[in-house]
């Protein structure tokens, strides 16, 4: 081979490498800058993400801040109508004369009822049905008065599963109901879930509210409602009175509606307890309807110890009872 073909082949040999470094550069320049325009998109998107999740962050705070002002103004707003409404029961209590019962108070007896005297009358009619209307959460002057003046017009009587830290706020409410021959029974202190509760737990919410209430009426409950029903075999060994649930359900704090509380309360039997709460001025208005329209088909209105005594029912202690049935 001549010197000038050997050198012609170098040049090209050298060429084709030169082209291909050349190609290589440009394809990892290629990918860098598309690497480089990943990780720039990839970082874009995260900041639009971010930039959103503040915003809304931000919005929820100061629609918490705005609910939370409301509540704070709806609260306030409740508290000075109940204060309204106790001071115009208070005025309206002071122009009536004092009734003659109130003057003393009777002993409280226990009977073979497992009740008090005072609220098992031994003058009702055994063959009459019986019902007995049951009111749990209070004692609320503005509302438990209004229900105390209907069962009294109508010589009727109830049971008041009272929560023992609202007697002393409520005391001559409290008295007024057991001088009319109401019965006062215990819903817990605190309205505390017995299920969930320590056996020293319930022991002392129960005598902390026989206690609250032995200072302002003179005697002990004689029934337990536990609050939502829910007892345990703990509760049931725990408990020293009979608990007592209920058969029909006016779901008065739900629908907060009248019509839709008498409605529930359409087909009461002889026998039912009825559940409903004196915290709400639509029951009390449901029960100005309701005892006439009771005692108009005959039933006798009655505290569960009648029921229980007039319908041969032992009660015994830590056992629940639905029903007279």
């Amino acid at each position: 081979m001549s010197l000038q073909e050997d050198l012609k082949k170098n040049t090209g040999e050298e060429e084709k490498r030169l082209r291909d470094r050349g190609e290589k550069s440009f394809i990892k320049r290629k990918r860098e800058v598309r690497a480089k325009m990943i990780l720039f998109n990839s970082s874009l998107a995260l900041i639009i993400i971010l930039i959103v999740l503040v915003g809304k962050v931000v919005s929820l705070n100061t629609a918490d801040n705005k609910t939370e002002t409301v509540s704070e103004k709806t609260a306030q707003e409740m508290n000075k109508e109940e204060k309204q409404e106790e001071s115009k029961e208070k005025s309206k209590e002071q122009e009536e004369q004092p009734e003659p019962e109130a003057t003393k108070m009777p002993e409280a007896v226990q009977t073979a009822a497992g009740g008090t005297s005072r609220w098992i009358r031994k003058d009702l009619d055994a063959n009459k049905p019986m019902v007995a209307l049951t009111f749990d959460d209070g004692p609320y002057a503005p509302v438990t008065n209004k229900i105390l003046e209907t069962l009294k017009k109508h010589d009727a009587k109830a049971t008041f599963f009272c929560v023992g830290n609202r007697i002393p706020s409520y005391s001559d409410v409290v008295k007024k109901a057991y001088n009319q021959g109401c019965q006062l029974a215990s819903h817990t202190y605190e309205h505390k879930v017995l299920s969930t509760a320590k056996k020293k737990q319930i022991t002392w919410q129960l005598k902390k509210t026989d206690n609250t209430l032995q200072n302002v009426i003179g005697c002990h409950t004689t029934a337990l409602r536990p609050p939502g029903g829910f007892v345990n075999d703990k509760v049931r060994k725990t408990v020293n009175v009979p608990m007592v649930c209920w058969n029909v359900d006016s779901e008065d704090w739900k629908s907060r509606n009248t019509k839709k509380v008498l409605k529930r309360c359409n087909s009461i039997k002889d026998g039912d307890i009825v559940l409903m709460h004196d915290l709400y001025p639509t029951t009390a208005k449901a029960v100005e309807t309701l005892v006439p329209k009771l005692c108009k088909k005959g039933f006798q209105l009655v505290t569960v110890d009648e029921l229980f005594y007039y319908k041969g029912i032992k009660t015994e202690a830590g056992k629940v009872y639905f029903s007279g049935k």
